[in-house]
């Protein structure tokens, strides 16, 4: 009796223990499942598809990269805000005048000979320098270049710091300095080779005009995209965008027109 006891104890031990494997099988089985299922899942999800956004119409060319110097002619721009400085790349052969300039209540002229740097100072005075050739090297630094039409000064007050010589041909008097007052009038004009140097900062221009550039570049037409090391376009519209980023500066540009890559 004793051994049929035992007999069913062990079966009923036996039973259960197969049922436990049977369930941890099962349990384990069912993880392991869930795992592969959520991996699966993170792994589509993390897959991603890059839109290289819209292509190029005919004709139009998408410039991308690094410049080490950009060249704009036909240059338009926000304008430069004072202070700005007048400089004679060659030195008495660049002048400037500011014409219709308010001195002591008086509308005269100011002009300039170019012997040394003339800075301009005013508070929120500014000068429009749209429709000028515009030079941007490696570091973001812009030259822009005076001579040719007119530029208007923003109404407001300002002051020359250097020589000049105010009052029109032989009544004009020599002074180190002068204060002046700019209204809708008041223009500045230059020849023989003047430019004013801007800081590197943001920069944005429109054309049309030609533009030339050298860098690390990609250019996206129509049909593909390839690196160059250099463009020259033109004439025709254009968009630059210029934005220095430590030591280089990046462009991201719209050309529609004759494009050549070197």
């Amino acid at each position: 009796m004793q051994r049929v006891i035992a007999y069913f104890a062990a079966l009923v031990v036996s039973v259960t223990a197969v049922a436990l494997g049977v369930r941890y099988t099962a349990d384990n089985t069912s993880a392991l499942d869930r795992f592969k299922a959520a991996t699966a899942r993170a792994s589509a999800t993390t897959t991603t598809t890059i839109d290289p956004g819209p292509v190029p119409a005919p004709g139009q060319a998408f410039v991308k990269g690094t410049v080490d110097k950009l060249t704009a002619e036909g240059a338009q721009a926000a304008p430069l805000a004072a202070p700005f400085t007048l400089i004679a790349l060659e030195r008495g052969v660049g002048k400037a005048t500011i014409e219709n300039a308010l001195v002591d209540g008086k509308r005269t002229s100011i002009a300039w000979p170019g012997g040394t740097p003339l800075p301009i100072t005013g508070d929120g005075g500014t000068i429009d320098l749209g429709g000028s050739k515009v030079e941007v090297d490696a570091t973001g630094a812009a030259t822009w270049t005076v001579d040719g039409a007119a530029r208007p000064l923003k109404p407001g007050a300002y002051r020359a710091g250097a020589s000049v010589a105010v009052g029109v041909g032989g009544l004009a008097t020599p002074r180190d300095a002068v204060a002046f007052t700019a209204d809708a009038r008041t223009m500045v004009t230059a020849h023989g080779g003047v430019v004013i140097k801007a800081a590197p900062a943001r920069l944005e221009l429109t054309g049309p005009g030609k533009v030339t550039a050298t860098g690390q570049l990609q250019i996206r037409d129509a049909t593909s995209t390839k690196p160059a090391a250099g463009i020259q376009f033109g004439e025709g519209p254009y968009t630059v965008t210029l934005v220095p980023a430590g030591a280089r500066v990046q462009v991201d540009a719209i050309l529609q027109g004759p494009l050549t890559r070197s």
